[in-house]
């Protein structure tokens, strides 16, 4: 018996001393310019063999399956990595998860991510980095099946061919569909919403960042008379998402560190010739024009742009999330409206256009820093109406609160998707921005005295209560739903 807590003893020491030697190695050779951060994860069980354990950070552009990123295994439920960061993150928050990778996985890394053996999904971990050394200890939980977050309707997944590329690629399509939604019933038929980055947009569980909410938000709005609808995400290609979402456009400085091999032509060919066909065949879908829409962000968001006006005879309303323009010269925005005369063109797409105002936790500069972005919001209006595009279809809105993230846009979605059903006439919207804000209260609390003053276009909209009377009920009624909006 004392030989074998002896034997414990230093195996426990050597654990201790390899732990150590991991957190301290880098550190000797880091530059005064420099900090390091050591992870150490501890598991529960032993992981399968040949499985990676791995992080999927802020630092990393939230790619898990970088095997830079993979960690060194110290014993069957100890695993450690150590990295090098520039003293600039001193002071900054950064963001991670720790994830398995399985050999065998063909998914985007997020298939096999920790969670809480409590409460299930888990949010990202957090840390503010120090100078010098920084040791971070964690207990991680592995799921064996991803835990879904769906809840409600249901969520189909299929595979197709990209014959517009020639390597022999082909993409995951996830395909929601309501609860009411009957196969059989070919007489119901529905409106289509398609989407990029699929992953992100209805399951936690298969997102590497957080979700779009899309399942939740219409579910909500169609049990509020919103039309019945199908959504369609296009997976997007990992590596190739920069390529693939990218028209071929003259890049800026930040645009060539991302894109290499621009291919937005054919991905937007993808998704017009090969997965619309498809989905119109084989679900109950309204195919024309007038029940067919765009959605992204980011460089989906550019991507939304792009195939909103390139195939205007196709997608009714665009929406543009967060359009990430400035991975692109000054002058493309120009160059691309110049080919069209919108005075002549017989369908005009809505298009409504959002982004946050806050870097966040994204690094400066990046794709990923929507400060660089929201002036974009403004600067594609603007230049859509110096060409007789319709103002009253374009809808803009800032959030002062937003970041370039999953959650600021699955709250800005539902509130898009409302601007958009009604857009010409959103009752008590005063200031006719396309959504009701506290400023629509104020501007009826204002006038009740001198409605006078309220444009003759404007007085309907501020009888939010169909009495027939603008008065004080209007104001609070505005009040009463924008606190339901915010609920959603």
């Amino acid at each position: 018996m004392k030989r074998t807590h002896i034997v414990n003893l230093i195996t426990a020491l050597i654990l201790s001393l390899v732990l150590m030697f991991s957190a301290v190695s880098t550190v000797c050779f880091a530059s005064e310019n420099t900090v390091t951060i050591t992870f150490n994860a501890t598991v529960p069980y032993g992981i399968p063999q040949g499985t990676n354990v791995s992080i999927g950070s802020n630092l990393n552009s939230w790619n898990p399956k970088n095997n830079k990123w993979y960690a060194t295994k110290i014993d069957e439920t100890h695993f450690s990595i150590s990295v090098s960061l520039d003293s600039k993150y001193i002071g900054q928050k950064i963001e991670y998860k720790w994830t398995l990778q399985y050999p065998e996985s063909a998914g985007n890394g997020w298939e096999h991510c920790e969670n809480s053996s409590i409460a299930g999904s888990l949010g990202n971990r957090e840390h503010i980095v120090k100078e010098g050394r920084n040791v971070i200890n964690d207990t991680v939980s592995f799921p064996y099946k991803p835990m879904s977050t769906l809840t409600s309707g249901k969520l189909e997944t299929i595979k197709l061919k990209m014959p517009q590329f020639s390597d022999g690629r082909e993409r995951t399509i996830r395909v929601w569909l309501p609860d009411e939604y009957e196969p059989k019933n070919s007489e119901k038929k529905y409106s289509v919403l398609y989407m990029h980055d699929g992953q992100n947009l209805f399951d936690a569980a298969t997102s590497f960042i957080g979700e779009w909410e899309v399942d939740e938000s219409l579910t909500k709005l169609m049990s509020n008379g919103y039309e019945p609808t199908i959504v369609v995400g296009i997976d997007n290609g990992e590596t190739e998402r920069f390529n693939e979402l990218s028209p071929s456009w003259e890049l800026s400085t930040a645009g060539e560190k991302h894109i290499f091999a621009p291919a937005g032509e054919k991905y937007a060919d993808f998704i017009v010739n090969t997965v619309k066909p498809y989905i119109d065949e084989h679900y109950n879908t309204k195919p024309q024009r007038e029940y067919t829409g765009i959605g992204g962000s980011s460089m989906g968001g550019v991507m939304s742009f792009y195939m909103a006006m390139e195939y205007a005879d196709v997608f009714d309303y665009g929406i543009i999330f967060s359009p990430a323009m400035h991975v692109y010269s000054d002058d493309v925005l120009n160059k691309f409206l110049d080919n069209y005369d919108f005075t002549a063109m017989k369908n005009l797409p809505k298009l409504y256009l959002f982004a946050g105002v806050k870097t966040g936790n994204s690094e400066p500069g990046t794709p990923y820093d929507e400060a660089c972005i929201t002036k974009y919001v403004e600067i594609i209006k603007n230049n859509l109406t110096s060409r007789e595009y319709p103002a009253e279809i374009i809808g803009t809105r800032t959030d002062e609160n937003g970041d370039h993230g999953e959650y600021t846009w699955s709250k800005a979605f539902p509130i898009a998707l409302q601007w958009l059903s009604d857009v010409r006439e959103i009752p008590g919207d005063i200031n006719g921005n396309g959504i009701l804000e506290i400023t629509d209260a104020t501007a009826i609390q204002k006038h009740i005295s001198e409605i006078d003053l309220i444009s003759a276009g404007k007085q309907k909209l501020a009888d939010f209560n169909g009495d027939s009377y603008i008065d004080i009920s209007d104001a609070t009624a505005i009040q009463k739903t924008i606190a339901g909006l915010n609920s959603l």
